[in-house]
């Protein structure tokens, strides 16, 4: 009683809800090291998202994508730093 049950009763409405599931970001693939850190000129996983989000929307939106995308963003990324 006097509790706000409006809360509990709300719809989220991200983008993944709208489309039927597809994430609009691709996360880390498990199992892999991340190359972003806490020196200046590092990648961060914010960017790394970002451009993998591109990839995916470049390459048509295909599930199960996700790690292959990562990494390619980490790879392009990378280039563009002059990281190895």
């Amino acid at each position: 009683m006097g509790q706000d049950k409006t809360a509990r009763n709300t719809v989220p409405t991200s983008s993944s809800v709208r489309s039927g599931g597809a994430t609009a970001t691709a996360p880390r693939p498990t199992g892999t090291k991340p190359s972003y850190g806490g020196k200046t000129g590092s990648i961060t996983r914010e960017q790394i998202a970002q451009r993998a989000h591109e990839i995916w929307v470049k390459r048509g939106c295909k599930p199960g994508e996700d790690e292959r995308n990562w990494l390619e963003a980490e790879k392009q990324l990378k280039a563009e730093m002059g990281m190895k």
